[in-house]
């Protein structure tokens, strides 16, 4: 399993634009498989696409990754074409994560019906693969045939979707036993739809407990965000020493993940230090395209 890292670009407002780049940089040179950025059209979360074509002229190897893009609000042929470049700019790292999304707020801010959304997802994503396919719009991708396209949800549909068009599948932050019992699942849809070794990647939380105050900012900072948890803040962040969370970590791997994100909840670089020392060595591997 690869360590990927989220970048602090959900967290506070203002967030230090320094900061995020510094994050980026030293993600990129310790050797984490990727980086990627939240959406949140409704929220001072930065645009993930806009964050992610400031990150590609800073970075040289380490991927780049929407986890995920909301897209149904959005006008899809504009997306294939701001990520066409982006995939040009960073010289064919960029993974694009997309979903419909569940928060009818996001939706409100961006003028779009929230109503029907997964039919309307199912024509962009059509429509965006024919626009790659194409090459009508924007610089042709770098990668061969195009950036990958990871996809997540968890109804039927979005299982039945990825498994069908998707060259990976997403989990949001839904905890290692929900992850667990889902793989199984996935990776038969894929096996069963062609896509055999289709690689499931998932989200979760993290603050090393060196930083003074970790739990208290941790669970104020993912408030900030998302209004309120979805879950008990215990199953949502990894919290402790470096031990601790690569325990955590190795849970995931033992789920079956191919690619773990784990997003900071304190946007402090000295947690990124702290992860890359004590926790990225123990499941460092060569990095592998995941693009079909």
């Amino acid at each position: 399993m690869k360590l990927a890292v989220g970048l602090p670009t959900f967290l506070g407002n203002p967030i230090d634009t320094a900061a995020v780049l510094d994050w980026a940089r030293l993600a990129d040179s310790a050797g984490f498989e990727a980086v990627a950025a939240h959406d949140k059209p409704n929220h001072h979360t930065w645009d993930p696409l806009a964050t992610l074509a400031a990150v590609a002229t800073i970075t040289s190897r380490v991927r780049l990754a929407t986890t995920i893009l909301i897209l149904p609000p959005r006008q899809e042929a504009l997306v294939g074409k701001q990520a066409a470049v982006i995939d040009q700019v960073s010289g064919g790292r960029l993974d694009l994560g997309v979903a419909p999304g569940i928060r009818r707020d996001d939706y409100a801010a961006l003028g779009v019906p929230f109503e029907h959304r997964g039919a309307r997802f199912d024509r962009q994503l059509d429509a965006l693969l024919a626009q790659w396919d194409g090459g009508s719009m924007g610089p042709a991708s770098v990668q061969d045939p195009r950036p990958p396209l990871w996809l997540g949800g968890y109804t039927e549909a979005a299982l039945r979707r990825a498994a069908r068009i998707g060259d990976g599948y997403l989990f949001g932050a839904s905890g290692i036993a929900a992850m667990t019992r889902r793989v199984p699942e996935i990776r038969a849809a894929a096996a069963a739809a062609g896509h055999d070794g289709m690689p499931i990647a998932g989200l979760a939380y993290f603050a090393l407990t060196s930083y003074p105050d970790a739990a208290a900012d941790s669970e104020r900072n993912l408030l900030a965000y998302y209004g309120s948890l979805h879950r008990p803040f215990d199953e949502l962040v990894h919290c402790g020493d470096a031990d601790t969370i690569a325990e955590a970590v190795d849970r995931y791997r033992e789920a079956g993940l191919d690619r773990l994100y784990l997003f900071p909840t304190i946007p402090a670089l000295e947690q990124l230090e702290g992860l890359a020392a004590g926790v990225l060595p123990r499941f460092a591997q060569p990095s592998v395209s995941a693009s079909r």
